[in-house]
């Protein structure tokens, strides 16, 4: 049995993967566009009487990376995960619930050509 967080980490990254999408748990050096990092993630947990029962949610940053004429093809991308996520139920042996998203899309002038970089903030709430 995973650790919940790493549970529900695991499964974003394989949603990723089942829609084709370059999928990495890093930020990689030398990859084509549009590629998609699997970040940041925060524990919120429940405190509950019983050391059984785990409750809480689990915040995941997602970054999807485009070139700058594909600006399309990145909010088309996070639309895509997001719907997967939506419908998420199970993360190894927890349910898992999608709660709310945070979606952004900024311009990324660190490298040359600029780039679009889209943000998507998942909460996933879960018990077991």
């Amino acid at each position: 049995m995973k650790e919940v967080n790493q549970a529900i980490y695991d499964e974003i990254f394989k949603l990723s993967q089942t829609l084709d999408f370059n999928t990495f748990n890093y930020l990689p050096e030398d990859t084509g566009y549009p590629f998609v990092y699997v970040g940041e993630q925060f524990a919120n947990p429940t405190q509950v009487k019983s050391n059984i029962v785990s409750i809480g949610s689990s915040i995941i940053t997602v970054h999807l990376y485009g070139e700058k004429d594909n600006r399309r093809l990145i909010t088309d991308m996070m639309e895509q995960l997001l719907t997967k996520v939506k419908v998420l139920r199970k993360a190894d042996v927890y349910n898992v619930s999608f709660a709310k998203e945070n979606i952004q899309v900024i311009s990324d002038n660190s490298v040359s050509p600029m780039l679009w970089h889209g943000i998507l903030e998942l909460e996933i709430n879960y018990s077991n």
